[in-house]
């Protein structure tokens, strides 16, 4: 029963994978066995034709008679009478009648031949070359089109895989994220409903639920945001952004939240203005200054700068950075199997999600690290309010 079970279960794990390579092997076979047929049906028909233009040559020599006239058979214009000597031998070619026929002359004797026509049998043979190259570019169109479809599907199966194993990852973090923080506020909340909480420790208690509550609040706006990207014609709104002021609020609600555990520093002039969405602005910061902390940054730094028509907004850390060659890696949506080794919470979307938003509002989103251990920077750009665009 155990060998059943075990059987069962690796025709399930790879019944598809046997199928495709049967189906691809069958393919491969039958389109050789076709190459093959229509080649042998090309020689088989030239074969063919040859014999009967023998026969058609030796009907014309019998019935040109004792004295043919050299030149093109009236009633055969493909057949010519040569003299023997005077012009190239072509095959199939007969003696008029069987090497009987003589003339006597000035010249001395002369034999004739009845033979196809030089520049017909040019023609035949350029015919039968085409043939040859037309079956010889079909099968290798075939077989060049066969492995193509079957790479293409060899890649859809791969990457339907490898989608597989990304989502079993990430419900398994999404399950995590969302249970965490519910049982830490459950814990909270029975704490004091029992009246078991002392008075000195219920706002440190309060705080950290709040805390959360602003964690899971965060997780599922992001989400909300993964599912709302998928659709095609969303547009963000686009007005102006005050930069300095959007930042300092922004670092006085990630300081409340955070605790004492992180410092925010902002370093921005007054008066910087971008287009775009603030809301959407706010969400990338969320999202990454959550991936500055959670890869171990402490001391944080917003900043916010002109360059040129555009308006650069930047987020530092001085956490573990990352190889400057996975700057672009970063950013695939559920590719965040690093944290998971390192014990990391998140589920892969926010910087993902992060790049589309600021890709939406007309800007970008870059990521820079000297290496592992020396921190990141993530830069987000925005299109500069024409009004406040330099002279």
């Amino acid at each position: 029963m155990a060998h059943v079970t075990r059987a069962g279960s690796l025709w399930r794990r790879h019944g598809v994978t046997l199928l495709f390579g049967a189906a691809v092997v069958l393919l491969i076979a039958l389109s050789l066995w076709w190459f093959a047929f229509l080649r042998r049906s090309v020689a088989e028909g030239q074969a063919t034709a040859a014999a009967l233009l023998d026969r058609d040559v030796a009907l014309a020599a019998l019935r040109a008679g004792p004295a043919p006239k050299p030149g093109p058979l009236p009633d055969d214009p493909r057949l010519v009478v040569v003299e023997a000597g005077q012009a190239p031998l072509v095959l199939p070619a007969h003696w008029v009648g069987d090497g009987a026929n003589v003339q006597t002359g000035g010249s001395g004797e002369r034999r004739y031949l009845v033979q196809p026509a030089t520049a017909w049998m040019a023609a035949r043979q350029a015919q039968n070359d085409r043939r040859q190259a037309m079956v010889l570019g079909e099968g290798v169109f075939l077989i060049t089109l066969l492995l193509a479809v079957v790479s293409m599907l060899y890649r859809l199966s791969r990457a339907e895989s490898r989608f597989r194993r990304e989502m079993a990852e990430f419900l398994g973090r999404m399950t995590h994220e969302l249970k965490t923080p519910l049982a830490g506020i459950k814990a909270v909340l029975e704490t004091l409903k029992l009246g078991r909480m002392p008075a000195e420790q219920q706002v440190p208690l309060l705080t950290m639920a709040l805390q959360e509550v602003e964690r899971e609040e965060h997780l599922i706006q992001n989400l909300l945001l993964a599912q709302r990207l998928r659709v095609p014609d969303q547009r963000l709104v686009r007005n102006a952004i005050d930069v300095a002021p959007l930042l300092r609020k922004f670092a006085d609600h990630r300081l409340e939240t955070l605790g004492g555990a992180v410092t925010i520093d902002v370093q921005c002039p007054d008066g910087l203005q971008g287009i775009g969405d603030d809301v959407a602005l706010w969400t990338v910061l969320e999202n990454l200054v959550d991936n500055a902390v959670k890869y171990g940054g402490k001391a944080l730094v917003l900043r916010g700068a002109g360059r040129g028509a555009q308006v650069c907004v930047s987020v530092s850390d001085d956490g573990v950075g990352f190889e400057p060659a996975d700057a672009e890696a970063i950013f695939e949506p559920l590719v965040s199997s690093a944290a998971s080794r390192q014990g990391k919470h998140g589920t892969g979307l926010g910087l993902s999600i992060g790049r589309q938003l600021m890709r939406q509002m007309g800007g970008e989103l870059l990521a820079h690290s000297q290496g592992p251990s020396r921190g990141a920077t993530f830069e987000a750009t925005l299109p500069l309010l024409p009004a406040t665009t330099p002279a």
